[in-house]
């Protein structure tokens, strides 16, 4: 069948039970992968059993005497296009076993010399399954199985059970405080900003939470902003501070209803007063970016859209630049401004440089891709001995830092002059920059602190775990542990915005 098909029938099953694990309807944080169209060939069956799946790339009696309580992270190679998953393997007891499969609770799971298998029934036309049937060191592969009404695609995996580094909890930083409420609605902290002793923390459907960080170790709410129309699981993925005219806005990335401009000077009474965002598929703003009084939205159906600020209850449009494709997997997922240049992540077209000295009229300059398996997620960019040099990321599997200098008018632009990573199996995600050091949300490998004073040779010179490894309360998603980022380096801290333990602020020691 068409992928247009295909698309069109996941739509349906997607409403009630996304797992992450095939094309998304819209990139929501975590990029999975957005293919570009493409005949997708299915199989019928009901892959609720490892007999259902072909043997032939199996090794029998590759998992005798492994422990398969853990959790893993899937790359899953399907005909035309990879995603991403993650699955949880449960030890109940008794030869019994349980587990999570692309976010939802398994309806099945065995463990055997041959085969870890999960199954995951949804209703009489949706499933998922996982058959991992062949273990070479502590690589597992096998297949996949995402299926709906219209049948099965069928995919390679490739997993690793993914574990705490074999390391110190942290070096370089220090946790002051943290604060999480089991009474919060649901959501993960995916970003925050700072300002003064208020930290405004992004919870996905929760909305935004406003919380007092005056003594970190006995941090307070504040004030809370919900999303406009929960029942609709809107979902705020970014946050951004401005202020003017004597009052403070904080401004939310929504995936349904634009940017949200959210008057916070009383924080106990938030108050929306104005959208920023032209319609497409809806209009959803992934992320944002504030520069010179000017807001600088990713609206993932149009590109860049830039509005003056000047009153941000009343945001006047400038211009945009459009997506510089039509492709599936080309939309603008993040973004850094500085003066007249915006560095773009257009997911598969890669890093765009754009000159926004007119913003009516934006022009692209240059653009950094096709250096292997392109998923642009995030930059920014920082002067390192007399050059500008963007910490570059992208985001799935294997995908980490890039150092791409990006001075104009020099030999070395755009070129790629060192990379750095923890692990494959664990993704990169929200970066910052400031001089020689950049700073790394990391998800499951928590916080990194980077030192690129030799852009040619990066080192690690502090990191914090967040995550806890092996736990039951996760192993939901790919994309867990620390996810935004916020850096003060006046305060010497750094301000976590982690999916489960929601807000953390570290110490920058020494």
């Amino acid at each position: 069948m068409s992928y247009a098909s295909w698309f069109a029938a996941l739509a349906l099953a997607v409403v009630a039970c996304s797992g992450g694990d095939g094309p998304p309807i819209t990139p929501l944080d975590a990029g999975l992968d957005a293919p570009a169209p493409i005949d997708a060939p299915m199989s019928t069956g009901t892959y609720d059993s490892p007999d259902d799946f072909d043997r032939s790339g199996c090794l029998p009696g590759s998992l005798a005497g492994f422990d398969p309580q853990g959790i893993y992270h899937l790359q899953i190679d399907f005909d035309g296009f990879r995603s991403t998953t993650a699955a949880r393997f449960d030890v109940l007891g008794g030869g019994t076993f349980g587990g999570i499969l692309a976010g939802r609770d398994a309806t099945a799971a065995t463990s055997t010399a041959d085969d870890v298998f999960l199954y995951r029934r949804i209703d009489d036309q949706n499933s998922r399954a996982l058959d991992l049937c062949a273990r070479q060191g502590d690589v597992l592969r096998g297949q996949y199985a995402f299926c709906n009404m219209t049948g099965c695609l069928l995919g390679q995996v490739t997993a690793k059970k993914v574990v705490r580094l074999a390391e110190p909890a942290a070096s370089g930083l220090t946790l002051l405080g943290e604060y999480s409420d089991p009474t919060w609605g649901p959501g993960i902290g995916v970003n925050v900003r700072v300002e003064g002793d208020l930290a405004y923390l992004a919870r996905y459907q929760d909305g935004l939470r406003i919380l007092d960080i005056s003594d970190p170790a006995n941090i307070r709410e504040v004030g809370h902003a919900p999303t406009e129309d929960p029942t609709r699981r809107e979902i705020y993925n970014d946050v951004k501070l401005v202020a003017a005219n004597g009052r403070r806005y904080a401004i939310m990335a929504s995936d349904q209803v634009g940017a949200v401009v959210w008057d916070v000077t009383t924080p106990s009474a938030p108050r929306i007063v104005a959208h920023l965002g032209t319609g497409g598929r809806g209009v959803d703003i992934h992320t944002l970016f504030l520069d010179g009084g000017r807001a600088y939205l990713a609206n993932t159906s149009l590109g860049l859209e830039i509005y003056d600020l000047a009153d941000p209850a009343a945001p006047v449009r400038l211009g945009e630049f459009p997506n510089p494709s039509s492709a599936g997997d080309v939309f603008l997922h993040d973004l850094y401004v500085a003066g007249d240049r915006a560095y773009l992540n257009f997911w598969g077209a890669g890093m765009v440089i754009v000159d926004v000295s007119n913003p009516a009229a934006p022009r692209a300059v240059g653009t950094f891709a096709d250096y292997g398996e392109t998923t642009s997620h995030s930059n920014w960019v920082t002067r390192v001995g007399g050059r500008s040099i963007a910490a570059h990321g992208d985001e799935q599997w294997g995908s980490h830092l890039r150092l791409v200098d990006v001075t104009e008018g020099t030999a070395g632009f755009l070129r790629e002059t060192a990379e750095w990573k923890t692990r494959d199996e664990v993704s990169a995600h929200n970066i910052m920059a400031f001089g020689s050091r950049v700073y790394i949300a990391y998800y499951q490998d928590g916080v990194r602190v980077i030192d690129i004073a030799d852009p040619a040779a990066p080192r690690q010179v502090a990191w914090f775990n967040t995550w806890p490894g092996y736990d039951r309360s996760y192993g939901k998603s790919f994309f867990e542990g620390a996810v935004g980022i916020d850096v003060d380096l006046a305060r010497n801290r750094i301000y976590v915005a982690d999916s489960n333990r929601n807000l953390m602020i570290l110490r920058i020691d020494g």
